[in-house]
């Protein structure tokens, strides 16, 4: 990608997807970051594209609202057509539904938010067609929660909209009955939409029309009832959310709300009530007391010495109904289960007392939305899996899990709190394509690594130890997706951070210290960026840039290495911002032919070797950066590199040298001030 389209500086590339790429970019002006969205060149979704991005230009020159994301400038450049628009720093609504870890109430609060910004567009004579959860940008300031709606590109406008009678657009999950029958969308439609959300806010994530194909889900929106929502997800939820559920799924849309204010205003006023006990949503009908399969408050207890009532696991699985806790009696039980119903299951007494062991297979194979684990110490046989969760979304909480892996299939979802895994042979947390997991105030050993991500997984880490492993605490592997924050990871051989091609990692402030290889290695068309980070005391490359890679620093520490303490290799980039690189046994930074490399605010000092290399055919800025107190000089540059460009008041002290054709250092001038 180019360096700069029209006004716009292209810094780095935040996501890609089918029609085109997003990219952060930086207005020079007003100094200010945006999102830039631009068309694949080639794109066979070309014209459609085009047309996308016309709509949402309109749309956007028509709305001016708080939780909706501004679009800035719509333009060309060269024949790249590209929209800038707000930037948002923050995850999208359907990462948060089903991350499981933001309160129900904070997640309907932020629906409140969608409602007055489509509320707005809904007076400026906008219709949506795609509200969705991915569509939702939330943003956090401090304690604060913002929801911005976005992707107008589907938009309609006034009465007659941009697309022929008979063309769907839009998400089918989220789609209106009457908008199915007639391709007609209208405000009700969306609300209608908002109301697949709010379902699924209640739900953890769950949607109320499912099939296994796209016709059985039509099916169902259009002839079947909403699945009934079970008491247990209504657990310190107001039990008249059911009823704003039900009137915004009616099937008429004269029986939905009349507006989305409306709609968040009902929510507003249900929340604001205190919280009784929940009957379900069955049949589409709002039941008053329980439901015979409701069994909130039910428990199975299982052990030995007259208190269990039954002895098995097994057994207790069988005769428990979703909703269930399965208490767990101190003791050690030598059965592998598979779980296939949302149930509870508790160990009962001080940590290491409950103990699960198997020896073949996995010890808990979790098949089940809602499935809760408390408290339970599993040993799987050495290199075994010992939780591996199949479909739908687990959590996990104050758990040991000894001589396996947690593994987290193909589109499931796992939330890990305050526990302790520990793989002998395999990887501690394995999260395979489109899988997710989060993980807060969680320790991860294993063998060969201790999280690995495979392409298209997902993952967030917050105040996590990544511990000791013949290869990488964290191997991202091609196109997954991971935010690390305050996290601690040493101790591996491999690297600390390992970025394969198209994967992108987030670390804030995070530590990677004392592995035996890289601090963070970022390979082929990996991204990586670090906020706030310590890098310090690795045996290699404290960061390593490969070839095609890019990376971005801020505030960041690179020091005490026994190598170099950055390496920018063939074809990588990097830019890094009011960094330290000091102390490291080697180069300070060394940027070989082909990379390129900026600095800016950064010191490059009391290293024992040079404190910047710059190899032939490298490129290097410098701009208001300090290099001093190098053993071996200053700036040291190959025998055909290019000098440095210098900005803004650099102090270089050490002096600048370069390699003569005879080998030798040849010093070019003292450089003051740069």
């Amino acid at each position: 990608m180019r360096d700069r389209l029209g006004k716009f500086e292209v810094i780095r590339l935040l996501g890609k997807g089918a029609m085109g790429e997003v990219y952060l970019g930086r207005d020079p002006k007003l100094g200010r970051e945006v999102a830039l969205k631009v068309i694949s060149e080639g794109s066979e979704f070309g014209d459609e594209a085009e047309a996308r991005f016309e709509r949402e230009a309109r749309a956007a020159a028509l709305l001016n609202h708080p939780h909706i994301v501004t679009v800035y400038e719509f333009g060309e450049d060269e024949r790249v057509h590209y929209l800038a628009m707000e930037y948002i720093q923050g995850e999208d609504l359907e990462a948060l539904i089903r991350g499981g870890q933001t309160p129900k109430a904070e997640l309907l609060g932020l629906l409140v938010q969608v409602c007055e910004g489509l509320g707005y567009a809904h007076e400026q004579g906008v219709v949506h067609r795609d509200i969705k959860p991915a569509n939702i940008l939330v943003a956090r300031h401090g304690k604060r929660l913002d929801a911005k709606l976005m992707d107008f590109g589907v938009a309609q406008m006034g009465p007659s909209g941009l697309t022929q009678t008979g063309t769907w657009m839009g998400t089918v999950s989220y789609m209106a009955p009457e908008y199915l029958d007639t391709s007609h969308a209208t405000c009700s439609s969306d609300l209608f939409a908002l109301g697949v959300i709010l379902y699924e806010i209640l739900t953890g994530g769950r949607k109320p029309f499912q099939g296994e194909t796209t016709t059985s889900v039509l099916n169902r929106i259009l002839l079947h009832t909403p699945e009934p929502i079970l008491s247990a997800e209504l657990e310190g939820i107001p039990q008249g959310l059911l009823s704003v559920v039900e009137r915004a799924l009616a099937k008429r849309p004269e029986d939905r709300y009349p507006d989305a204010e409306a709609l968040g205003e009902a929510i507003r006023e249900v929340l604001s009530r205190p919280v009784e006990a929940a009957p379900e949503l069955s049949g589409g009908k709002v039941q008053a007391g329980r439901s015979p399969r409701d069994t909130t408050g039910k428990q199975i207890r299982v052990g030995k010495g007259g208190q269990g009532q039954c002895l098995s696991l097994k057994v207790a699985l069988r005769q428990a109904l979703p909703g269930t806790e399965i208490i767990l009696l101190p003791g050690v039980y030598r059965e592998s289960v598979v779980v296939d119903k949302g149930v509870a299951i508790l160990g009962l007494g001080e940590p290491g007392e409950v103990v699960l062991e198997g020896h073949a297979g996995p010890v808990l194979l979790l098949r089940s939305a809602g499935v809760r684990l408390h408290g339970l110490t599993v040993r799987a046989g050495a290199g075994g899996v010992a939780i591996k969760v199949e479909g739908g979304a687990a959590r996990i909480e104050a758990c040991e899990i000894r001589g396996g892996s947690v593994w987290v299939d193909s589109g499931a979802q796992v939330s890990l709190r305050d526990s302790r895994v520990n793989a002998d042979s395999g990887v501690g947390l394995k999260v395979r394509y489109r899988g997710q997991a989060l993980a807060e105030s969680c320790t991860f050993e294993g063998g060969s690594g201790a999280v690995e991500l495979e392409g298209s997984a997902r993952a967030q880490l917050t105040a996590c130890t990544l511990m000791g492993s013949a290869y990488a605490g964290l191997l991202a592997l091609e196109q997954s997706h991971a935010v690390l924050e305050d996290c601690e990871i040493g101790g591996h051989a491999c690297a600390g951070v390992h970025v394969l091609a198209g994967a992108n990692v987030a670390l804030r402030q995070c530590r990677l210290m004392g592995n035996a290889g890289f601090g963070l290695s970022v390979m082929d068309r990996g991204l990586a960026t670090l906020e706030g980070c310590t890098v310090q005391a690795n045996g290699g490359s404290g960061l390593l840039i490969h070839h095609g890679a890019t990376v971005q620093a801020r505030n960041s520490t690179f020091s005490e290495g026994k190598s170099l303490g950055v390496d920018c290799a063939d074809g990588g980039q990097g830019v890094l911002d009011s960094c330290d690189i000091s102390g490291n046994a080697g180069v300070g930074v060394q940027v070989e032919p082909g990379g390129s490399l900026l600095l800016v605010r950064c010191s490059l000092k009391e290293g024992r070797d040079t404190g910047l290399l710059l190899l032939e055919d490298s490129q290097v800025t410098l701009e208001e950066c300090v290099v001093h107190r190098n053993a071996r000089g200053g700036i040291l540059l190959a025998k055909d590199a290019a000098d440095p460009i210098l900005r803004g008041g650099n102090r270089i002290e050490d002096g600048l040298q370069r390699v003569d054709g005879g080998g030798n250092l040849v010093r070019v001038a003292p450089v003051q001030g740069g």
